[in-house]
C-alpha cells in the first residue's frame, strides 16, 4: 500500500485526502516539527557512526560538542544556547563524509587539489544541515568553523563579529580538540604549548575574548574526560528519541531559594552566575564582575591535607560573603575559585575599595593566620559599559584581568587594561 503524509494536517485532512483517493493509500500526518526532528536524528546517527568508526581520533565530533558546550557555559550562555552550540559542533564536519578517505588520513602534506576538496567540505555539511529548523545555527557553524578573526580562513573570508558567534565557539573547540589528540604525524600537545598557540592566535585566528576565557579554563585545569562517556550516552539517546529533547535536561523554572548551591561553602554555583548575571545585567545595564582565584591551593593541600583546603575556602567563603549585599550576587565557580556580581551602578572606586579589603583578607584576619605564608588571594575586575553590556564580554574581560593580576605580587587586584 503506498503511504501518503499530509505535513501540519489534522485528522480533518485525513479523511479528506482518504475520500478523495480511496483505500489504496494509507494517509498520515506529521508536523513540521516532528519532520524536523526526525532529520535531525538521522543526521545525529551518522555523526555518531562517523565517530565509532573514527578509532584513530577517539570520537572527534563528540569531543568537539562537549568542549564547545563546556566554552558556552564558561562564557555564561543560557541552556538553549548551550543545547544548540553542542549539537552544531556535533554535526559542524558532516559533509566531511564526501572527501575521500584518502585524503582524510593522508599521513603527508596534502597536495592543492587535495586541500581543495577538503576546503570544500563546509558548504557541503551546510547543504546537508540547511533544512534542518528545529535547532538554530546548525548551517552557520557548518559553514564558518574555519573563518578566522583576522580573515584569513574560509569558505568566505569572514573577520571579527561578522563571524557568527557559535561558529567562533566550535572554531575554539576544534582547534583544542586537534591539539589535545594523537595524531598520525605527532603526539598530543601538553597544556602548556596549547595554551601558548591559544595565545598566539588570538586575535588573528580566534575571537580574542573567546579565547581569553578558554585559555582561563585550561589554567584552571580543565578536562573533557569525565564528560565525554556521559555525553555519549546523551546523544545516542537523542538519536533514538528524536531530537534535542533528552540530550540535556530542561533547567525548569526555579525559584532563587530553589537553586543548586555549593555544598562546601553554601554559596550560589557557577550555573546560577551565568543565568542570574545575564539576566541582571540586561536589566539593570550596571554593575561589577569581580573573579577570585586563591592561589596556592597545591600548597595549602601539601601542607595541612584536603581537609586544610576545605577549611580555607569555608573561611574563605564565609568572610567573602559578608562583604556583599543580598542583591549581589556571590557565587563558588571551582574548588578554589569565586565570582561575584555586584549590582547596581556602584563606581569604580567603590569596587576598587571591595577589591582591596579582599584581596589584603589573608593579611588582615586572625582566620587566615595558618594559611597566610601558603595562600593568597588575586581578583580580576570588569566594569559593565565600559568593558561590555553582557555576561560574555565582562566574563571574558574579568578573565583578562585575572590572566594579569597573575603576573603580580601575591594578594593583589587587577581592572582589564585596555590596549
Amino acid at each position: 500500500m503506498k503511504k501518503i503524509v499530509i505535513i501540519d494536517g489534522n485528522s480533518d485532512d485525513e479523511s479528506r485526502v482518504k475520500k478523495d483517493l480511496g483505500d489504496k493509500y494509507e494517509v498520515s500526518s506529521l508536523s513540521s516539527f516532528e519532520i524536523n526532528n526526525m532529520a535531525l536524528s538521522t543526521v545525529i546517527t551518522i555523526a555518531n557512526t562517523l565517530d565509532s568508526c573514527d578509532t584513530y581520533s577517539g570520537g572527534r565530533s563528540l569531543r568537539v560538542a562537549v568542549i564547545a558546550r563546556n566554552i558556552a557555559e564558561n562564557l555564561g550562555w543560557d541552556e538553549k544556547a548551550c543545547q544548540n552550540v553542542y549539537f552544531a559542533a556535533l554535526l559542524h564536519d558532516i559533509g566531511m563524509i564526501t572527501v575521500p578517505e584518502s585524503i582524510v588520513h593522508k599521513p603527508g602534506i596534502l597536495t592543492e587539489l587535495e586541500y581543495d576538496a577538503v576546503k570544500f567540505h563546509p558548504r557541503k555539511s551546510a547543504e546537508m544541515l540547511r533544512n534542518i529548523t528545529v535547532l538554530e545555527h546548525l548551517d552557520d557553524v557548518a559553514l564558518y568553523h574555519h573563518e578566522r578573526w583576522d580573515g584569513t580562513g574560509y569558505p568566505e573570508g569572514l573577520s571579527g563579529d561578522d563571524i557568527p558567534e557559535f561558529a567562533r565557539v566550535v572554531a575554539i573547540a576544534d582547534a583544542y580538540n586537534a591539539m589535545n589528540s594523537d595524531r598520525i604525524y605527532r603526539s598530543r600537545l601538553s597544556t602548556d604549548k596549547i595554551i601558548s598557540e591559544f595565545l598566539r592566535g588570538r586575535g588573528t585566528q580566534f575571537d580574542p575574548d573567546m579565547t581569553d576565557v578558554f585559555v582561563f579554563m585550561l589554567k584552571d585545569g580543565y578536562s573533557i574526560d569525565d564528560s565525554i562517556e556521559q555525553s555519549r550516552a546523551a546523544s545516542e539517546r537523542a538519536a533514538e528519541d528524536g531530537g534535542r529533547k533528552t540530550i540535556f535536561a530542561p533547567a525548569g523554572d526555579k525559584d532563587e531559594s530553589e537553586e543548586e548551591l555549593d555544598a562546601l561553602t553554601g554559596l550560589f554555583s557557577r550555573s546560577y552566575l551565568n543565568t542570574r548575571v545575564g539576566k541582571k545585567i540586561t536589566e539593570e545595564r550596571s554593575g561589577a564582575l569581580m573573579l577570585i582565584d586563591i592561589t596556592g591551593f597545591e600548597a595549602v593541600r601539601e601542607k595541612f591535607g584536603q581537609a586544610g583546603c576545605e577549611d580555607l575556602v569555608q573561611r574563605f567563603s564565609a568572610r567573602f560573603r559578608s562583604f556583599f549585599r543580598e542583591a549581589d550576587v556571590v557565587c563558588a565557580i571551582g574548588d578554589d575559585k569565586f565570582a561575584v556580581f555586584v549590582s547596581g551602578e556602584s563606581g569604580k572606586s567603590v569596587i576598587e575599595k571591595k577589591a582591596r579589603l579582599i584581596s589584603k583578607m589573608m593579611e588582615t584576619y586572625d582566620d587566615f593566620e595558618k594559611y597566610r605564608n601558603t595562600a593568597g588571594i588575586r581578583i580580576g575586575i570588569a566594569m559593565c559599559q565600559e568593558d561590555g553590556v553582557t555576561f560574555e564580554e565582562l566574563y571574558g574581560a574579568a578573565s583578562a584581568a585575572l590572566n594579569e593580576a597573575r603576573h603580580d605580587a601575591e594578594n593583589t587586584y587587577r581592572f582589564r587594561q585596555e590596549g
